[in-house]
């Protein structure tokens, strides 16, 4: 095995791990003290590794898009179901691709981090994606481990010239999240950085990802957005809104519903904003301009559920935030407390009370 291959997995295999246990203990409690979190839990249950949008998923995988209703099924994109259906399309298979893929991801972040910031920031970058607070979706029957693969493949290409190799893989993020299509504007970036035009061909790869799911989005419903419409849908992320009124309603559910979500997500919207500064003083130019694309599409939606999740995915944001040097008191404090906040927030999840 080339080495270094061998130091990018030993830098991922740790965190990785680490990561697995948090969510693991998190899994265990739920079961363990079901009725104390049954009490805690919106909908009066304990969901485990295939709760919330993974029960799609698992649907899509094992009987194909026709077993979900369409009016929710067709938002989830093809690529992670379809795949882990060519493996059997079972339990074990959909999860053997997320927490393999999640563990990919971070060997890839190690070794794109390398590229853009230095060996100082890359074994930090893994363990910030590693212990983020949307990383419970890494275990479960989610696609954004799968998307991370690609999307990061994808900018891994672009750093190397491998201008086929990025349009292909950027196509597949554009197959596995909506949010891959932004991978078009780190294609932009790169070329205008460097000055190498041709980086701008690898653009087509996202565009054609996208555009080849909502043709056959059309065929089926003769609607070329549905795909993308259904997320606007008030039970889901709701409509579009500036970032004031997303925020205005996120604390609104605070004070006056009493929920715990949106006030979580506040605080990490407020992340995020600051490391897309970072990210534009730091990181290069694909990589800042995926972030903001990435953070202005989280945060311009009246429901602001999954925010964590999405900033999971937003991978630049993770190197940004790597190459900041905090007091050490406060960094050892960070690392004793991630996986207990990850944790938290796992047993949160599955008490029904977060949407991951």
């Amino acid at each position: 095995m080339n080495t270094g291959i061998r130091s990018d997995l030993r830098a991922a295999i740790y965190p990785w791990l680490a990561s697995r246990a948090a969510i693991g203990v998190a899994l265990a409690f739920a079961h363990m003290f079901r009725e104390a979190v049954e009490r805690i839990g919106t909908r009066g249950n304990v969901v485990g590794l295939f709760g919330w949008d993974a029960s799609f998923y698992r649907e899509i995988a094992q009987h194909g898009y026709s077993a979900v209703e369409q009016a929710d099924g067709l938002r989830f994109f093809p690529l992670y179901p379809l795949f882990a259906r060519s493996l059997g399309g079972s339990n074990f298979a959909l999860l053997a691709v997320s927490n393999l893929a999640a563990l990919v991801a971070l060997a890839l972040l190690h070794r794109l981090t390398l590229s853009w910031v230095g060996e100082g920031g890359a074994s930090r970058a893994v363990w910030i994606m590693a212990l983020g607070p949307g990383v419970t979706a890494s275990m479960m029957g989610y696609a954004e481990p799968m998307f991370l693969v690609l999307a990061i493949g994808c900018l891994l290409a672009l750093q190397h010239q491998l201008i086929p190799l990025a349009a292909v893989l950027g196509a597949g993020a554009a197959l596995t999240r909506p949010v891959g299509a932004l991978l078009v504007v780190a294609c932009a970036g790169d070329a205008l950085q460097r000055r190498r035009p041709w980086s701008l061909l690898a653009a087509a790869g996202p565009i054609i990802g996208l555009w080849s799911y909502l043709a056959w989005a059309h065929d089926r419903t003769g609607d070329w957005l549905t795909p993308l419409r259904l997320q606007a849908n008030t039970n889901l992320r709701g409509e579009n809104v500036d970032p004031i009124r997303a925020a205005w309603a996120a604390l609104n559910a605070v004070f006056v519903d009493g929920r715990i979500g949106p006030g979580l997500h506040l605080i990490w919207a407020a992340v995020a904003v600051g490391l897309c500064v970072v990210a534009w003083r730091k990181l290069p130019l694909a990589g800042a301009a995926f972030a903001t694309a990435a953070v202005v599409t989280s945060l311009t939606t009246r429901n602001l559920d999954s925010l964590e999740r999405y900033l999971y995915a937003t991978f630049p944001l993770a190197i940004a935030a790597a190459t900041l040097r905090l007091p050490k008191k406060v960094e050892r404090a960070a690392q004793f407390g991630a996986p207990v906040m990850v944790a938290g927030y796992a047993v949160l999840a599955f008490a029904t009370k977060y949407v991951p």
